[in-house]
């Protein structure tokens, strides 16, 4: 490749030698490394959290309640706008279930799709993400789209949802048809809220 000598194109025929092979301070070099290693720490996480929540998807799609159920730990909690939900019993995941089932086919969902965004690893065995939920006719959005945050945790081996916030204006956990709110609550204000 030649160079244009040109320092506006090309930033090397520019550079004096001296400035191109200067020594980088230890500090420089490990904040680069450590620049690397959390991208490919978000990357990996970013992984994990969307086959995560492609197989709920799956289960949605295939109306298979047991591995839907299987995919969640008891207790799990569900935040909306407003609203915060402990779910104790595989008989209240039913209930959500049944209204996403009912959901869908009232408006001839085809498609589900979840889209991560962003996922990080909080701890060892525990990851934190976020993700838009599509419910799609013949690749058409139906259902405006609701935008989530979810916390998954490792045990045994497997991931599990534990927590999961909804940008929904519902005064009920399951709803009937989701009421999409402007953006999610933070974490601080659903502690403060659950703390009182």
């Amino acid at each position: 490749m030649c160079s244009s000598n040109d320092p506006k194109i090309d930033p090397i025929a520019g550079a004096d030698d001296e400035d191109l092979f200067c020594p980088r301070s230890p500090a420089i070099v490990q904040m680069e490394k450590d620049a690397v290693e959390q991208r490919m720490k978000e990357s990996e996480a970013l992984h994990i959290y969307q086959d995560f929540i492609d197989s709920i998807s799956e289960c949605d799609m295939a109306g298979d309640l047991d591995a839907w159920c299987g995919l969640h730990a008891l207790p799990y909690t569900v935040h909306l706008d407003d609203l915060d939900t402990i779910v104790n019993t595989h008989d209240d995941t039913h209930k959500f279930f049944a209204m996403m089932t009912e959901l869908a086919e009232k408006h001839s969902v085809d498609h589900i799709k979840r889209v991560g965004k962003s996922a990080q690893r909080i701890s060892d065995d525990q990851i934190e993400g976020y993700h838009t939920c599509y419910l799609l006719k013949e690749g058409i959005q139906i259902v405006e789209a609701v935008d989530s945050r979810m916390r998954m945790l490792k045990q045994s081996g497997r991931w599990y949802l534990v927590e999961i916030t909804n940008n929904l204006s519902n005064q009920q956990f399951p709803y009937l048809t989701p009421k999409v709110s402007d953006g999610l609550q933070t974490t601080h204000a659903i502690k403060s809220r659950m703390q009182d």
